[in-house]
């Protein structure tokens, strides 16, 4: 079984990578099932319900999510799909909590595939996450799943990885997203595929996804705001294929980077 994990789409470009390739990398790479972080989807931040359709239209089978989730009203409604997962680590007191699932189990080719997405302690979210390591140590104890995909949504590399070393073993393949750079770290241990971060799904020639302008007046000092709005720059399509074995193993963890011609 071949899994296509696309990392963050950011905005329209995003969305018109996944529109021009995903048809034709299914067909290139065999591949049985579709994962993409859809955190920045709609101008950057969130996912509205038309781009939902949109993306599922184009072949996206299941969305995992992030900090920049709930920015916009419509995610309550795409939160109730049952092929959408939040972060899972939130406080109780959070009002999204109840919104949707942080980890969900499917039936897929007579398969139990459960998809887990957690945010990472470094990721500044205004402290409605808990711990994501303590949060999922609790959620294996029930783990019965034949193959496990996590989504952790985190900021620092040192994070990331000590998060891939403690759970090696006990879950499938740990793909992490978030910092938008596409990082040269795809590996396999104790059965576990890992790589520190997917990439980006938008523009290319911007900052990280966004309009580089105003992030550019910050870092030169010229202000201490910038504006978030994704880049209209030529697009990149980021992502990984992870390749299971028939004992549920992956095999081989394979990088996608393709520039927009």
């Amino acid at each position: 079984m071949n899994v296509l994990f696309i990392g963050d789409i950011f905005g329209k470009k995003g969305r018109l990578a996944i529109s021009e390739l995903l048809p034709k990398l299914k067909n290139k790479y065999h591949i049985d099932l579709t994962i993409a972080n859809a955190e920045n989807t709609t101008h950057g931040r969130s996912l509205s319900v038309k781009h939902f359709n949109a993306l599922q239209t184009s072949g996206i089978d299941y969305f995992t999510f992030g900090n920049h989730t709930w920015h916009l009203d419509e995610i309550k409604t795409i939160l109730s799909y049952p092929n959408t997962v939040r972060p899972l680590n939130l406080v109780t007191s959070c009002p999204y909590a109840n919104w949707g699932q942080g980890s969900i189990t499917f039936k897929f080719k007579n398969l139990n595939i459960r998809l887990t997405n957690l945010l990472g302690s470094s990721v500044e979210c205004k402290e409605i996450q808990t711990n994501p390591f303590l949060t999922f140590n609790e959620l294996l104890k029930n783990d019965n799943s034949h193959i496990h995909i996590v989504d952790f949504h985190c900021e620092t590399t040192s994070e990331k990885n000590a998060f891939f070393l403690t759970f090696a073993g006990k879950v499938s393949a740990i793909v992490c997203t978030h910092t938008h750079v596409q990082t040269a770290d795809e590996r396999i241990y104790k059965n576990t595929a890992y790589i520190s971060d997917v990439g980006m799904t938008g523009g290319s020639l911007g900052v990280i996804g966004a309009e580089a302008q105003s992030i550019l007046d910050v870092f030169n000092g010229r202000t201490s705001k910038f504006r978030l709005s994704p880049s209209n720059t030529p697009y990149q399509f980021n992502g990984v294929v992870i390749s299971f074995n028939k004992n549920n193993h992956p095999t081989k963890i394979k990088r996608i980077f393709i520039n927009e011609k």
